[in-house]
């Protein structure tokens, strides 16, 4: 970490960014309560998107930017301010203006840098996280082990071109710029057969069709469904990923989310699946460590630790991390994503500390530059 140590002892006012109703928010400030430090201000997404000039009066010293999601009025004056239309309605969970939305988001950290205090995790750096190719990059220009990608193509027909000519295979593609698996397909083929897995519902009305978010992953084999899927993700911009076969324990297969605070793997948590998709807001599992430490043994999941210690310090001006951890059939680990927002991990203790906790107390230390 780089940057100026404000120790609660020195009175550091701390400023939350954030959707001001949303549990993130609420949660962190109960930790840092029951640290012994206090909250100074909080200032909402929405008021900074109403008034840039909202972040100029900001009484604190230091800032923890939170998570814009789960907010409406947000995402849509987010896609807006990147380039995206006006728009008085988008669907609830809809796949849309993903890079608008970005660079909407982008936009608004930048006016975060420009006030010029410490941030918890700093604005270019978040800003980087939700980019997956520019991670990618990232990781593999310092010899992080990853699953190999390129850009995927812009149209299905294209796609289906490559698919035709390899004969069958599997792969991700995933949203250059999605979250918490917003978008993202796990696509296998032979010449006879197709299969496309997402949590991703086809919602048609007024004669026109939506790419919608769903709780539940589905399976989709009729071309035409896959082409209308990909039709619509493929042009703002994916990748196509490796797929690799993830450990199986009893219940489906799994991989770890890890918390990297500080420099020091942390709270972790596995996460199992019948599905492709191993995210837990989807209705999967916490899945049990001590099966995962039969199956692997203490030393192949120290690596995977170490691993996500090191792809968390592709970000050194991030005092932490959730590093989403692969690790195959032969018990190698991979980086998946990173999350600037991974930290929330409810009712998961480490040391006796929450993830909010957590970071609470590593305020102590060093944080980094704006």
């Amino acid at each position: 970490m780089s940057g100026a140590s404000l120790p609660w002892a020195n009175s550091a006012r701390l400023g939350l960014i954030g959707n001001l109703e949303n549990r993130r928010i609420s949660g962190f400030r109960a930790a840092v309560e029951q640290c012994g430090g206090a909250v100074s201000a909080c200032v909402a997404y929405e008021e900074i998107l109403r008034d840039p000039g909202a972040l100029s009066s900001l009484d604190a010293d230091f800032l923890r930017i939170d998570s814009p999601g789960e907010n409406d009025a947000v995402h849509r004056a987010l896609i807006h301010l990147g380039g995206g239309p006006l728009l008085s309605h988008l669907e609830f969970g809809e796949i849309a203006w993903l890079r608008e939305y970005h660079l909407g988001f982008c936009e608004v950290l930048r006016r975060i840098e420009q006030t010029g205090l410490p941030c918890l995790n700093a604005p270019a750096d978040i800003a980087v996280m939700f980019d997956k190719w520019e991670c990618h990059n990232r990781f593999v220009a310092r010899g992080i082990s990853r699953p190999a990608a390129t850009l995927a193509p812009r149209s299905f027909t294209e796609l289906h071109r490559e698919m035709r000519a390899r004969g069958n295979g599997r792969l991700f593609l995933k949203p250059l710029h999605g979250s918490s698996a917003s978008g993202v397909c796990a696509l296998r083929w032979t010449p006879l057969h197709r299969q496309l897995i997402a949590p991703i519902s086809i919602v048609s009305e007024g004669g026109s069709t939506k790419l919608v978010n769903s709780l539940s992953v589905r399976t989709y084999t009729d071309l035409n469904d896959i082409e209308c899927i990909l039709d619509r993700l493929l042009p703002q911009g994916m990748i196509s990923e490796q797929w690799i076969p993830k450990v199986t324990l009893p219940g489906g297969s799994a991989d770890l989310r890890v918390l990297v605070i500080a420099g020091e793997a942390r709270h972790w948590v596995v996460r199992q699946s019948q599905s492709p998709m191993t995210n837990l807001h989807l209705g999967n599992k916490r899945g049990d460590p001590a099966a995962l430490l039969d199956q692997i043994g203490p030393e192949k999941l120290q690596k995977a630790f170490d691993l996500a210690v090191r792809a968390a310090s592709c970000f050194p001006d991030s005092l932490y991390a959730g590093v989403d951890v692969l690790i195959d059939s032969h018990h190698r680990p991979f980086i998946g994503e990173i999350n600037a927002f991974g930290d929330l991990l409810p009712g998961l203790l480490h040391r006796g500390e929450s993830t909010y906790e957590a970071i609470a107390r590593a305020c102590r230390g060093p944080v980094c530059s704006a």
